[in-house]
Order: C-alpha cells, then sequence, then structure tokens
C-alpha cells in the first residue's frame, strides 16, 4: 500500500478536497502539510477580500472552533480533527525549501506526495523527496490556464466549461508537468464563483484517487507532454477585472454558497 502525503492549503476548498481524498484512500494518507496563504496579494483587487476572508478567516477562525465541539460522525471533518481524530498528523510549512521545512516532509516517510492548492513552489530538493514523484491538481485547464484563481478567468473569457488538472510536478517550473487527466463540469451561469470552484474537487479528487490506486497496482500513468510556451499564465485579478467580472452578471460568492458549506460541517438537525 502506498503511503501518501497531502500538501494543501489552510482554506475551505482545500478541507472538503482532503475529506474527499481520504474517503478514497483512507489509511493511505500518513501526513498532511499545510500552506497558510496561496500566492502573493498585493496587486490582487481589494474585491477579493470578502472571498479570502470567507475561505480562510471565518471557517478557520470562527465555524471549526464551534464545529469542533460537535461529535464529527457524519459530517465532514476540520483540519483539526484528521489529526485528533484520525490520528493524521497535520502540520503547517512556511515554507517548502527551509532545511526544517524539508526534513518535516522527509520525516512523513511519503511515497508519494500530491498536492492541491498548496502555496508554495516546490524546489528539485523537495520534488526527490518521494520514491514515486509528486501528483498535482490544478485548478483550471492546463496549458491554457496557468497560476492562480484560474477559474476566475475561465469565467470571465466566457468559457461554457471549466477544468482542473492532474498532472505531474517534475520541476520547479509552474503548472507545467506531464498532463494526466483532466476533469471538466460545465458552467453555470446562475452559479458563483465560488460554486465553480468548489465543483472542481469531486472529480478532480476522483483522477487523484484513481492515479494514486493506479501507481499502487502498478500501472503506468498516461501522461501528455504540455509545450513550454503554450496557454498563458495568469495573476490574481486586479479591481478592473473584478469589474468586468461583476459587469458580466458574475458574482464571487452567495448565502447559498455558505449554508451548502456549513451544511457539510454542521448538517442541520
Amino acid at each position: 500500500m502506498l503511503r501518501v502525503a497531502v500538501l494543501t492549503n489552510r482554506d475551505i476548498e482545500s478541507c472538503l478536497a482532503l475529506n474527499q481524498l481520504h474517503r478514497a484512500l483512507g489509511e493511505r494518507i500518513g501526513a498532511v502539510f499545510l500552506s497558510e496563504r496561496v500566492g502573493g496579494r498585493s496587486a490582487a483587487s481589494r474585491a477579493l477580500e470578502p472571498l479570502s476572508f470567507l475561505e480562510q478567516d471565518f471557517f478557520n477562525r470562527h465555524a471549526f472552533p464551534a464545529i469542533e465541539r460537535t461529535p464529527p460522525e457524519g459530517r465532514d471533518r476540520t483540519f483539526a480533527e484528521f489529526e485528533r481524530v484520525l490520528g493524521i498528523p497535520v502540520r503547517s510549512l512556511a515554507s517548502a525549501r527551509t532545511p526544517e521545512s524539508l526534513e518535516a516532509l522527509r520525516a512523513a516517510r511519503a511515497d508519494l506526495f500530491v498536492s492541491v492548492r498548496f502555496g508554495h513552489i516546490l524546489r528539485e530538493e523537495a520534488i526527490g523527496i518521494p520514491p514515486r514523484g509528486v501528483l498535482n491538481l490544478h485548478s483550471g485547464l492546463l496549458p491554457q490556464y496557468r497560476g492562480v484563481i484560474a477559474t476566475f478567468r475561465a469565467l470571465l473569457n466566457g468559457d461554457d466549461e471549466i477544468g482542473c488538472t492532474l498532472h505531474w510536478i517534475d520541476s520547479p517550473s509552474i503548472d507545467a508537468g506531464a498532463i494526466i487527466e483532466m476533469p471538466r463540469v460545465t458552467v453555470d451561469r446562475g452559479r458563483s464563483l465560488l460554486w465553480h470552484v468548489l465543483a472542481l474537487y469531486a472529480p478532480g479528487m476522483d483522477a487523484m484517487a484513481r492515479a494514486v490506486l493506479a501507481l499502487e497496482r502498478g500501472d503506468a500513468l498516461p501522461t501528455a507532454p504540455q509545450a513550454p510556451d503554450a496557454g498563458a499564465y495568469y495573476s490574481f485579478p486586479t479591481d478592473d477585472d473584478i469589474a468586468r467580472f461583476t459587469a458580466a452578471g458574475w458574482r464571487l460568492f452567495g448565502r447559498d454558497d455558505v449554508e451548502a458549506l456549513l451544511a457539510r460541517f454542521a448538517p442541520p438537525v
């Protein structure tokens, strides 16, 4: 059985993805490493702050402490409950490059790293730690949408479908490794950006789990290389980007999104 270490981010999307992956892989997950943020936001629009607050601060600082006082059965688990209830070590990493961070990654003794929304770039030394390599799920179709918040760009560009990309990380180049699978979801104009981002993680984690189990069986994963000069790299949206997004009728999130998320961790009585 493969031993897997999950590299992810301390936000609500990552927590849901971790729960979905654990349901598929169970005790194969031997460790979880968390980044605290994804990328630098100095150039990002202030209009993104409510979404950032919901994704990170609201759940981590307010909702999760209250949820953790209730029985964990029958609902998704918080990051703290993965350690307290399931016994899976969960550690925050301020970097993936320092000697301390690299030693922590080595100490996990993982055969394979799987990365989902992880906020640190993996350099050669980190990539070389797991003998079976590093798999990453990128929340956009590659190579068209490299970078952060790829779903935002796809919706802003008027795409009829969005997707995520399961690929290998074999170099520090961002979103550049060989592609394994590209699950897709049809765009729903009545839904928010957050809904579309979250909609990718069920098929994305299914693809990740299939790849892990195939590697465990000794099967070769089908891959397709990316052209290094294809597609585009996108950073955080600017004020102008957000203005065009809302003018096109899109919203970042809504009350229905918050209620649906809370129901995953605190089902209505």
